[in-house]
């Protein structure tokens, strides 16, 4: 019974990005674009679907930066990110005690969606 552990990891996945709970859902056309587009033309493709996320972002990259830094965050990246038709912000931060999260933010007000420590 070696499969149970893969299907299991499986479902673990799934569950994590199951509902984020943001408020900027993707339409589904556009999500399945571009998560299984056609990978002939990727960096078009690529470059495609940053501009449509960054489109439907109600808050910008800076303004993200801005609102984690008055929070004592020292942000490292934001990545803006379709998980599962939602859009969020994957931001690498540093709090005031060093400790290295990464953040899930809801692109439309800003706030923490969810926290994952890093190692």
């Amino acid at each position: 019974m070696k499969k149970a552990p893969f299907f299991s990891l499986f479902f673990l996945s799934l569950s994590l990005y199951g509902a984020m709970g943001s408020s900027v859902t993707i339409p589904l056309r556009e999500h399945d674009k571009y998560t299984f587009g056609h990978p002939r033309n990727q960096a078009v493709h690529e470059m495609e679907k940053r501009q449509y996320y960054n489109s439907m972002a109600p808050m910008k990259k800076e303004d993200i930066r801005n609102h984690l830094s008055s929070q004592g965050y020292s942000v490292r990246g934001i990545t803006l990110r379709d998980i599962h038709s939602e859009l969020a912000y994957e931001v690498y931060v540093s709090d005031s005690s060093g400790k290295r999260l990464l953040l899930y933010i809801d692109p439309s007000n800003g706030s923490i969606l969810r926290t994952e420590p890093l190692q």
